[in-house]
């Protein structure tokens, strides 16, 4: 008897502790549901947030910009911009310049001014409104490392409670509950009109304020004994909970003891009365019990003989019962062992991909490198003739634009990855990026007699984007099509309307896609065929670049293939903009923007930078243009030549030893005479992402170019610069 007690008892020990996991990992996900949800507005409103309106402080078009948003968005009642002294601004719910009422929850307006990040604000019931109950996100709108303003997206409670509903219950779940950062009750599955909006019980307060995740017992505020599993969601100080009747974890337990136990006591009774009449037969039926035990012991299943007495026969079926729970343990011990070979495989698979990415990456990055490097030698030589010499100049300048794309699809990650990357968003007609996107893709298609078949249809509405990132999702989408498409083969592109969305499809009779390898097909650094024998190249970015696009748009994207050599579809849409369809300005050709040489007649460029092929290209360049060029390799060198020489305009690189462009245009701005305060400047440097491009600007720089440039590009950034003087 003592024995199977021991047994059950540990056996129920360990399963009230997988329940307590199993409860607790109900909690995580319901954390990171809500934590989810919120960052799908979090990011809206950054996206919001970088409106150039806004960025003027043309509050009454971001007012009209910031509606159309609110119209997309079916969780959003309204958004209101604030001061980060709790002044309103606006209020999307208010016509703009009426008076409007003071913010109501201050708490999250001061967290987010003394952080600087996105915030979740606690539970709100509108005075005016007795009935409807908000949740303000907020984000800063951060200028020169201050908060300019406070953007608030308010959100319906009713939107996170159905969030809250749809979560895939545990067994014996018994309620979810999710309650702000002051406790107060935000969204309950269990009697929602009685709780919303009521704090949480002290015990559960306090614990949630000593640790961000835990399991405990407790008295929920109906008064039931339950086991409560709490997780904190995300960086928020919101908090997600679980909670499950104590009967429904203990009960199974205190049964099998309960069942045990009486078994056990009804033995000794009955072995007690009848020990000296039944001596011979207890002693036969104890031999029997003994040999169970023993085998259960040596891991057999135990026998009891059917013949012996009622209270031997109920101790084997204890033990037989013992045994099963044992092998049903041991069963549950593989399977835990087997997923955590899997976890293994997959953690190797990882680091598999990871090394196959690095290989891909060496192996694209140097490619290039090999026509420029050999070609420019024989170049060197002078002995090619014009026609060799002609296909040298284009296959350098190919491959050098290769590699530059390479790098800035490599910088398009990182700035997706940081969470910097900005939209200009503005009423954008699909038709015209999606020709603009065609003509780039054009002459690739037809080196490989590749037809684009093209299917429009017409007057389908504006969406509310970034005309160039735009662009960049249907060129990724294209180029990738006439890459895996055969020679001969076909490339289709629908637009069309599907009720408030608009589809595009580019479909192709390519290569196709493999079954297994279709759902990672948007995840960063995954290539289906990452081997030294591969056929096709690039980094495996593309795809991945176009669905963080398509989804700051509001949008999404999917992939379809019937198989390998069966051609691929890659669906997008993306919300429509209500409003009258404008067709937009078609962008300028090159050669339109192309300066004139007198333009540029006699201006007089101080050049700096370290390396002396960039400053004899750069120098070069300017001098066909009639620009009278001073050239020097530091800084310090530069600070001598302006106080001797009056310049119009300054040409500095910023990675240089000693002291870097930023450092030496702070020295020239702080100058006394005119010529540092009036100086004109441009930054030509390898350093291209956001923040070098802002840390530029903050420095005194007029504009912010990314090397390698192309030469209209830089003569025409000149002339735009030099033009107002």
């Amino acid at each position: 008897m003592l024995f199977a007690l021991a047994v059950v008892y540990k056996l129920s020990s360990q399963e009230q502790i997988a329940s307590e996991r199993r409860i607790l990992l109900a909690a995580r996900n319901l954390a990171a549901t809500v934590e989810r949800e919120l960052s799908g507005t979090t990011r809206t409103l950054q996206a919001l947030a970088s409106s150039r309106h806004l960025n003027q402080d043309d509050l009454q078009t971001f007012y009209t910009e910031a509606q159309r948003v609110v119209q997309t968005q079916t969780t959003w009642i309204s958004v209101t911009l604030i001061t980060p002294q709790g002044q309103p601004l606006m209020n999307t719910r208010f016509p703009f310049g009426k008076p409007l009422p003071p913010v109501i929850e201050q708490e999250s307006l001061q967290q987010v001014v003394k952080t600087h990040r996105p915030v979740a604000g606690n539970l709100t019931q509108s005075k005016l409104e007795p009935d409807l109950v908000t949740i303000p996100v907020r984000i800063p709108v951060i200028r020169n490392d201050t908060p300019e303003y406070i953007l608030t997206a308010i959100i319906t409670q009713k939107a996170l409670a159905q969030v809250v509903n749809e979560q895939n219950t545990v067994d014996g779940e018994w309620t979810r509950t999710v309650v702000d950062g002051q406790g107060v009750v935000v969204a309950r599955t269990r009697n929602p009109q009685r709780f919303v909006g009521r704090r949480g019980t002290p015990s559960f307060l306090q614990r949630i304020r000593q640790s961000t995740e835990g399991i405990y017992r407790d008295t929920t505020l109906e008064g039931v004994q339950v086991y409560v599993a709490f997780s904190r969601v995300g960086d928020s100080p919101w908090t997600a909970a679980v909670t499950v009747p104590i009967d429904i974890i203990q009960g199974p337990s205190r049964q099998a003891m309960g069942i045990v136990l009486g078994s056990g006591l009804a033995l000794l009774l009955i072995s007690g009365v009848g020990a000296f009449m039944l001596s011979r037969q207890i002693s036969r039926s104890i031999t029997s019990a003994a040999l169970a035990a023993e085998a259960l012991a040596k891991g057999e299943y135990p026998k009891v003989s059917p013949l012996s007495i009622k209270e031997v026969v109920l101790l084997g079926q204890s033990l037989q019962f013992a045994a099963d729970l044992l092998s049903q343990r041991e069963q549950e011990r593989t399977e835990n062992l087997k997923r955590a070979e899997a976890a293994r495989a997959e953690a190797e698979a990882t680091n598999r991909i990871k090394d196959e990415f690095l290989a891909v990456l060496s192996h694209e990055l140097r490619t290039p490198l090999n026509p420029i490097l050999g070609w420019s030698k024989l170049l060197r030589t002078g002995r090619l003739d014009a026609t060799k010499t002609a296909l040298a100049l284009e296959t350098i300048e190919r491959n050098a634009k290769l590699q530059t794309q390479l790098i800035e699809d490599l910088l398009d990650v990182s700035r997706i990855m940081q969470g910097k990357l900005n939209l200009n968003m503005a009423p954008v007609n699909l038709s015209s990026i999606i020709k603009a996107a065609i003509e780039t893709v054009q002459l690739a298609a037809e080196a490989k007699s590749i037809q684009i078949q093209i299917q429009l249809e017409p007057e389908i509405g504006q969406v509310l984007g970034d005309t160039a990132r735009l662009q960049q999702v249907i060129w990724n989408l294209l180029t990738n099509a006439v890459k895996f498409t055969a020679e001969g083969g076909q490339i289709q592109i629908h637009l069309k309307r599907l009720g408030s969305q608009a589809q595009i499809q580019v479909s192709d009779t390519g290569k196709g896609v493999h079954p297994d390898f279709l759902p990672y097909v948007f995840e960063y650094f995954r290539q289906e065929d990452g081997k030294t024998t591969r056929k096709f190249g690039g980094l495996g970015l593309g795809l991945a670049i176009v669905r963080h696009l398509v989804e700051l748009h509001g949008g999404t994207v999917a992939a379809d293939s019937a198989g390998e050599d069966q051609g691929a579809t890659f669906t997008v849409r993306l919300p429509l903009f209500q409003a009258k369809a404008k067709e937009p300005r078609q962008p300028m050709g090159v050669s339109a923007l192309t300066p004139q040489s007198s333009a540029l007649a006699n201006l007089r460029v101080l050049l700096v930078d370290d390396d002396l092929d960039t400053r004899d290209f750069i120098k070069f360049l300017l001098e066909q243009h009639q620009v009278s060029v001073t050239s020097v390799a530091s800084a310090y060198a530069a600070l001598q030549a302006v106080e001797q020489t009056t310049f119009d305009l300054l040409i500095s690189d910023i990675g240089m030893p000693e002291m870097d462009g930023y450092m030496l245009m702070e020295q020239i701005r702080r100058q006394s005479p005119p010529q540092g305060q009036q100086l004109l400047a441009i930054a030509l440097t390898a350093y291209a992402g956001e923040y070098n491009q802002q840390q530029a600007l903050n420095a005194g720089f007029q504009r912010h170019i990314a090397k390698p440039v192309e030469p209209e590009t830089l003569i025409r950034a000149i002339v735009d610069i030099v033009s107002p003087r």
